[in-house]
């Protein structure tokens, strides 16, 4: 029986922790499409925390919080403080492999893509994990005291700002990654995990092409970041009432208009949203551990 193929995109914690479940299923051809969005570059070395936290989870290597490496020791990042440099920007000792590898090769000219293709190698995973697109491109937020870099807001200033508007860098003149629409139009469906949309999926969709890839599939489904209007973690249910968008699961529906056909929320949450063209259906989407990020995707492709 050939394998069923998931093409799921995903940013932050909650992607990371669905992914891990579809790659645990013996079944399924995983692709997952990563937010580049929150890439920087930090002591001089290139940044992908979204890419990162991708591999280290389904390789069973997250730390505690759902980023960075189980294990790992900060030495490194607290020796350079120093001679005077900002250590704001935790970066571990083991995540600093990853980190080393990916900006010596890119310097190289390698592109991102390639570059990750060996860091999955490297933890010997069996699923394809690719950056929306090899080019720069960053996410920008808008709060009362200007503009902000995605790591500027979120870990210099712990998302405590209110967003007022976002805009993505560089998507104008992005391409998509190689095999990244590809992927998407080859899928027998398409997943948006349980990330925040305008921080996390928003930027995946600005790069041309892959919005379009997406919306012409017809089989598209979206997990619910929130449980009864609460972030499962993150401010995804700040930024989006800031943004304008309705609170709650409905916000979540508004944010992918015209994208899925399914949303995906919390079993205690309702599912009469008034979402036009988007069945609702509930379950458990709560992923504190490897099991039940199983017993979600199973349910995801079983559905």
């Amino acid at each position: 029986m050939a394998s069923m193929k998931v093409v799921q995109l995903s940013g932050g914690v909650g992607g990371a922790r669905l992914a891990r479940g579809f790659a645990a299923l013996d079944d399924v051809d995983l692709t997952v499409v990563v937010n580049v969005g929150d890439d920087a570059e930090n002591h001089g070395l290139a940044i992908s925390p979204d890419i990162d936290t991708v591999v280290y989870t389904i390789a069973g290597e997250e730390g505690p919080y759902g980023w960075g490496r189980r294990g790992d020791t900060f030495r490194f990042n607290d020796e350079v403080s120093r001679f005077g440099i900002d250590n704001t920007f935790r970066i571990g000792d083991l995540d600093l492999a990853a980190k080393l590898f990916r900006t010596i090769e890119m310097r190289r000219g390698i592109p991102l893509s390639k570059v990750t293709e060996t860091i999955v190698a490297g933890f010997g995973l069996g699923v394809t994990v690719t950056p929306v697109t090899d080019d720069r491109l960053r996410t920008m937020v808008e709060t009362e005291i200007g503009w902000l870099t995605f790591q500027e807001y979120f870990v210099e200033r712990r998302f405590q700002d209110e967003v007022r508007s976002l805009r993505f860098d560089g998507a104008e003149t992005a391409l998509p990654a190689p095999g990244v629409v590809e992927a998407i139009a080859d899928a027998d469906t398409v997943v948006i995990g349980p990330s925040n949309p305008p921080l996390s999926i928003w930027p995946i969709l600005a790069v041309p092409g892959v919005r379009e890839a997406v919306t012409g599939h017809g089989h598209v489904t979206a997990v619910s970041p929130l449980v009864q209007g609460r972030t499962v973690k993150g401010p995804a249910a700040a930024v989006m009432t800031s943004l304008g968008l309705p609170p709650g699961n409905r916000g979540v529906g508004e944010a992918y208009a015209g994208l899925i056909e399914r949303l995906v929320v919390h079993e205690t949450d309702q599912t009469g949203l008034g979402l036009s063209a988007v069945e609702v259906v509930s379950t458990d989407i709560l992923l504190p551990d490897l099991d039940a990020s199983r017993r979600l995707a199973a349910f995801l492709v079983g559905g």
